[in-house]
C-alpha cells in the first residue's frame, strides 16, 4: 500500500503531538511525587527536631544520647508515637523501651 505524503504528514505531527503531550503528562506526575516526597521528608524533619528538642530540654544529656537512634526510625506513625510518650514521660527510659 502506498501512503501519501499528507497520511505521512498527519502521521508524524500526530506521534509528535502525542510524545510532547506524554512527555508534559510524565514531567508533570513526577514534580507531583516529588513535592510530596520532598513535603514528607520535610514532615519527617520536623518531627526529629522536635522529639529531640523536648528530649534534651526534659532530660539533659540522657536525652541527647538518643539522638542517634532517633534518627534511624523512618516510619512516620512511630515517630509520632514517641512525640506524644516524650510529653509524658516521667524518664529516659521510658522512651528508650519504644526505641
Amino acid at each position: 500500500m502506498i501512503e501519501s505524503p499528507v497520511y505521512e504528514f498527519i502521521k508524524k505531527e500526530g506521534f509528535k503531538e502525542g510524545l510532547e503531550k506524554g512527555l508534559e503528562q510524565g514531567l508533570e506526575k513526577g514534580l507531583e511525587q516529588g513535592l510530596e516526597k520532598g513535603l514528607e521528608q520535610g514532615r519527617k524533619e520536623g518531627l526529629y527536631e522536635a522529639i529531640l528538642l523536648v528530649l534534651e530540654v526534659k532530660f539533659g544529656v540522657d536525652g541527647i544520647a538518643l539522638t542517634e537512634k532517633i534518627r534511624k526510625i523512618d516510619s512516620m506513625q512511630k515517630l509520632e508515637m514517641i512525640k506524644e510518650a516524650v510529653k509524658i514521660a516521667k524518664d529516659v527510659k521510658e522512651i528508650e523501651k519504644l526505641l
